[in-house]
C-alpha cells in the first residue's frame, strides 16, 4: 500500500463497488492523518513516525466522512473511528495485530491495547474490530461454533484460540 498506485487501485474498486467504508492494513505510511483522495474519499491512516512497517487505514466515502464523529489514531496498529448510522452509532476499530511470532511483550501491548479501546466504547455502539488480526482458524469448527464457519483450512492457531475466546 506504500505505493499512490496501490491506493488508486483501491479506491477504484471501493468506488466500483459502492463501498461506503473499507479498513486497510500494512498501509506503511509515515505518521498519521487524513489524506484526501479524489471523488471525495479520505483515508484516516496512522502508521510509525519513522519507518514504513505496519500501518493501518480506514478508506471512507463522502457519505461516511460526513457520518465521522470521532476519529483516534491509536498507533501503528490500531486507528479507531466513530461513526452515526442510521440504526445507531457505529464504532470501527481497524487492527494490524502481530504474528506468533513477534515477541509476547509485543503481542501482550497489542491486545490490551485493543482491549481498553474497546472496553471505552459507548456499550450502545455497535462495534466492528476488523483488519488482520493474524488469526488462522483452521477446520476445527466444534472449537467455537458460535463464531467460526464450517469451511476452516489447516489448523488454528494461538491467535485464534485467543481471540475466539474473548469476550
Amino acid at each position: 500500500m506504500s505505493q499512490i498506485s496501490k491506493t488508486e487501485q483501491i479506491l477504484k474498486e471501493v468506488i466500483q463497488y459502492n463501498i461506503d467504508i473499507t479498513t486497510i492494513s500494512e498501509t506503511r505510511w509515515l505518521g498519521s492523518g487524513m489524506e484526501h483522495l479524489q471523488d471525495g474519499y479520505v483515508l484516516a491512516y496512522s502508521g510509525y513516525e519513522n519507518r514504513r512497517q505496519a500501518g493501518v487505514g480506514v478508506l471512507m466515502s463522502p457519505a461516511a466522512r460526513r457520518a465521522m464523529l470521532k476519529w483516534t489514531c491509536v498507533n501503528e496498529k490500531i486507528i479507531y473511528i466513530r461513526f452515526w448510522s442510521a440504526h445507531g452509532k457505529l464504532s470501527i476499530v481497524a487492527c494490524y495485530a502481530p504474528t506468533n511470532k513477534a515477541d509476547e511483550i509485543e503481542k501482550d501491548d497489542f491486545y490490551e491495547t485493543l482491549q481498553s479501546i474497546v472496553a471505552e466504547i459507548p456499550r450502545h455502539d455497535i462495534i466492528c474490530a476488523v483488519g488482520d488480526l493474524n488469526a488462522k482458524v483452521g477446520s476445527c469448527h466444534n472449537y467455537c461454533p458460535e463464531v467460526m464457519g464450517q469451511h476452516g483450512i489447516g489448523d488454528m492457531n494461538e491467535t485464534e484460540r485467543n481471540l475466539s475466546t474473548s469476550p
